[in-house]
């Protein structure tokens, strides 16, 4: 695959996963009710990047709560449409991320969440290798 190619991919579907994005953060009170974890919303191939596959999911965090360190192996970007959380990277100052708000992921970077006092609501958009696992826990 050319790297043009793979760029195009990813950019394009960073522009679609914004644009999804900034429309459920303004219809957040018109979202459907979700249970609690990574609820996937969609699953499609990139036809400009063979090998490659675009899942969203709308996650729902209860409140003091934590996902453990884990990766992906594809790129990850996150917009917060309800809630904050707290994000730890390796070799990172820990960073909270609030509704409105916007993340990224690179591929394989050990990262792990923790929620405050109330719940969290994220549209997660991953540029994946089609057939790897969305999520690779790390021990601690």
């Amino acid at each position: 695959m050319s790297n043009f190619k793979l760029v195009a991919g990813v950019a394009a579907g960073f522009v679609a996963g914004c644009a999804v994005a900034a429309i459920a953060h303004d219809a957040v009170q018109g979202l459907p009710d979700r249970d609690p974890g990574s609820n996937q919303v969609l699953n499609a191939d990139l036809e400009t990047a063979s090998g490659l596959e675009v899942i969203i999911s709308d996650v729902v965090l209860p409140p003091n709560s934590a996902l453990p360190k884990h990766y992906h192996p594809g790129e990850e970007f996150a917009y917060m449409i309800d809630g904050s959380l707290i994000f730890s990277q390796e070799d990172e100052p820990d960073l909270e991320i609030k509704a409105g708000e916007a993340a990224s992921i690179r591929k394989e970077r050990v990262h792990a969440v923790r929620t405050g006092d109330a719940p969290t609501r994220i549209i997660v958009f991953r540029v994946h290798p089609k057939g790897e696992p969305e999520r690779v826990l790390v021990d601690e």
